[in-house]
């Protein structure tokens, strides 16, 4: 039966470095999940619109803006 096996000590140690091993890659995978998501950047239009919804620039700045991107990315 079961209960009458006597696992040596060799299997508890490979068992439990087995489990720890999985746990540290499951937080590490989470981590770096973490880490991915928040290194969103926005790009210089994101800002621009920001920016403009904010009132920190009027409309004829924005385009101005707009415009010096849109020649400095060609």
């Amino acid at each position: 039966m079961w209960w009458d096996y006597d696992m040596a000590w060799g299997g508890w140690l490979a068992m439990t470095i087995g489990m720890a091993g999985f746990w540290i890659f499951v937080v590490l995978f989470i981590v770096m999940l973490v880490r991915v998501a928040g290194s969103a950047r926005p790009d210089a239009r994101e800002i621009l619109e920001r920016r403009l919804a904010s009132g920190e620039i009027d409309v004829d700045e924005y385009r101005q803006r707009l415009d010096a991107l849109s020649k400095a990315h060609l």
